[in-house]
């Protein structure tokens, strides 16, 4: 009953009366999702879930290829490729490699990432599949193990369009940067303003125009194609909260920057703070801790995007993990807070953590913990 008055008593104080949060901004894109990463929830959307072409967002796919192999040992980053005529031969965005020139894996990774480079995009299928063809079908697999149902993939730049079964949506593509984001190399890769391109003896930048120009934009992906339009996907964290926005068939490269920036800034605008930082949630009993009893709290405040559902709609519950033992350290996760809209439905999960240290105690202090905890339940 404490810690339910506890938790009740912060709702009060960090909430407050809910405002009506504001409407999506007049988006002439046409289309575009805003999708809440850390509990898969869709906060707006205009035709999301249409299949369109997206050109080189398509590279998103074929960089998170990349890094997987990387990181089970199938390849490596520092392994050699040589291009082929035929990577040297793709049209469109390049870094003008040529047949018979040598790079690393790495390096085409970051040459496909930052400068959506076509012809570094092929090289590496052609070295991971043997072919750009087998390694599509390799990347619609993957789609298809990622649940994506709306994706297809035939090329791995983007150039190739719907009218050549090349598409995604919206949606789909949120999920898949969801996914990605989750790989440290991913995350790195995209997040890098810089690169030096050892093959060729240069520095290549990174063309996402929200990086380092829009408080915690943590990178993405360009792409632009006369049937895709003009085409941005973009990752953005605030306060540990991860948002990922996705504006397909914008007029103008112009455009989609600004209406990019605009559901970003819509969106956390209107993140509301359900339980701050700090806050005792709930208490866990460690009978062989010499600190047998430790408050249980949050490293971040628990906050949701009220666009969704407004802020004093929802409820939550703390889930311990009572097969944890002592030692416990101070920060360690030993369970989850549920957040459930007002019908039950499991809004998502966060962390919870230990708010002090437990020891480890001795036999004899063991046993005089067990018994002050059974004169509890008792009395």
């Amino acid at each position: 009953m404490r810690n339910l008055l506890l938790l009740f008593l912060a709702l009060l104080l960090s909430i407050g009366p809910s405002a009506q949060a504001a409407n999506p901004p007049d988006i002439s894109a046409i289309a575009y999702l805003v999708y809440d990463a850390d509990f898969g929830r869709v906060l707006a959307e205009k035709n999301g879930y249409q299949r369109r072409s997206i050109a080189s967002i398509t590279k998103v796919m074929t960089v998170l290829i990349g890094v997987e192999l990387v990181e089970q040992g199938k390849i490596s980053l520092s392994d050699k490729v040589t291009a082929s005529a035929r990577a040297e031969s793709r049209d469109g965005t390049q870094i003008k490699l040529r047949a018979g020139d040598t790079f690393t894996v790495e390096e085409l990774l970051y040459a496909s990432a930052l400068q959506s480079a076509n012809d570094a995009a092929v090289a590496l299928a052609e070295y991971i599949s043997g072919s750009e063809e087998e390694f599509a079908r390799l990347m619609t697999r993957r789609a298809q193990e990622l649940g994506l149902t709306d994706t297809n993939y035939v090329d791995s730049t983007g150039l190739l369009s719907i009218f050549s079964d090349n598409y995604s949506t919206a949606y789909d593509q949120a999920r898949l940067f969801q996914t990605a984001m989750e790989h440290e190399l991913f995350r790195k890769i995209f997040g890098t303003q810089e690169y030096n391109l050892k093959a060729q003896g240069r520095t290549i930048g990174n063309t996402h125009p929200l990086l380092g120009e829009v408080e915690g934009v943590e990178g993405g992906k360009t792409g632009a194609t006369t049937p895709a339009g003009h085409t941005l996907i973009t990752s953005t964290q605030r306060d540990g909260r991860r948002l990922i926005t996705v504006v397909l068939g914008a007029k103008s490269r112009e455009i989609r920057n600004a209406e990019s920036e605009e559901l970003i800034e819509w969106a956390f605008s209107n993140k509301k703070i359900l339980i701050p930082k700090g806050t005792t949630v709930a208490t866990m009993i460690v009978p062989d801790g010499v600190l047998h009893e430790i408050g249980v709290t949050l490293t971040q405040d628990l906050s949701v995007f009220e666009p969704d559902i407004p802020a004093d709609k929802f409820t939550t519950k703390v889930e311990l993990d009572t097969s944890l033992r002592a030692p416990i350290d101070r920060g360690e996760q030993v369970g989850e807070i549920i957040i459930y809209t007002e019908d039950g439905e499991e809004y998502g999960r966060f962390p919870v953590v230990a708010q002090h240290s437990t020891g480890l105690a001795s036999w004899l202090r063991r046993i005089y913990n067990r018994i002050r905890i059974f004169l509890r339940q008792v009395f």
